[in-house]
């Protein structure tokens, strides 16, 4: 199995993690996420049972991450 976490460390962390958060509850064949927020951090725990699921599900979630970061900024949320 492979693994991969991230933080990422935001003022508007909650808004983040409210974004996100649905998609995790889409399922993605061979690949699991959890996803946690603990004050300004929002942590995301991949597992997948190859390197390119992993690759592919980490990769979607920074883009999210940083496209909700953006739009929070924009819109003053």
């Amino acid at each position: 199995m492979h693994k991969a976490t991230i933080v990422l460390e935001h003022p508007k962390a909650t808004v983040i993690e409210k974004t996100i958060r649905p998609e995790s509850a889409v399922e993605i064949p061979r690949t699991s996420v959890k996803i946690s927020r603990h004050e300004d951090k929002v942590k995301i725990d991949v597992e997948s049972g190859d390197v390119n699921g992993l690759r592919a599900a980490v990769n979607s979630y920074l883009r999210w991450m940083e496209m909700a970061a953006k739009i929070s900024e924009r819109t003053g949320e």
